[in-house]
């Protein structure tokens, strides 16, 4: 039986192989009804221009044009992926942002201090993880007393549901409830500021107590 480490090990190998060979379709124009719900998300934060934020699974960077809309200047944020291709992309679209090739569950080492961002996000992605709650834990530790952790799906619970029928390996669990969010913030010093569950939207907004 193969130990924790190497299940996690396994489990990042095959999310970089599955986000490698699907690159093309994250370059594909996002449709009008969906940049409207993932700027639903990014202003659920309170940005400001003096932000720092860290996004979690960002990918090719679909969420950094809504930050930067908002006012936040790209020097204050770092993403952070499993994929070098995804990241390869993300930095050509946004060459002052801070990109890290990391999983979220060794980022607090790559990244160094604690409490120096206002906010994460994990946007279309929480599912993919291989611990949410040591995800949820490791991200705190980042973030600034009264910062904010963005769980979210422009696409809603049932998206991610189907996604986990078809390929449970790639999306192991479910977006949270809001009763497991709950049993999570009461062990990891957090609370529930917001949660949303609409059909084609998700959004959960912890904040660090």
């Amino acid at each position: 039986m193969a130990a924790s480490g190497d299940n996690k090990k396994i489990h990042a190998n095959a999310q970089r192989e599955y986000f490698r060979t699907r690159v093309a379709a994250f370059l594909q124009p996002i449709p009008e009804e969906i940049l409207a719900r993932t700027q639903r998300i990014a202003e659920s934060a309170d940005l400001s221009k003096s932000s720092k934020i860290l996004d979690v699974g960002t990918g090719t960077g679909a969420m950094i044009a809504h930050y930067l809309s908002l006012g936040v200047k790209e020097k204050n944020i770092t993403g952070v992926d499993l994929s070098s291709e995804m990241l390869e992309n993300a930095r050509k679209r946004f060459p002052n942002v801070n990109f890290l090739k990391a999983d979220i569950l060794d980022a607090d080492a790559v990244i160094g201090s604690p409490d120096q961002f206002d906010a994460a996000f994990f946007n279309a992605c929480f599912g993919n993880l291989y611990d949410q709650k040591s995800a949820l834990q490791k991200t705190a530790a980042l973030i600034r007393p009264k910062g904010s952790i963005i769980i979210s799906h422009p696409l809603g619970k049932r998206f991610v549901r189907a996604l986990h029928e078809s390929d449970p390996d790639i999306v192991p669990y479910l977006l949270p409830e809001k009763d497991q969010l709950q049993i999570w913030a009461k062990e990891l010093n957090l609370s529930i500021a917001e949660y949303v569950d609409e059909p084609n939207f998700y959004l959960a907004r912890l904040l660090k107590n």
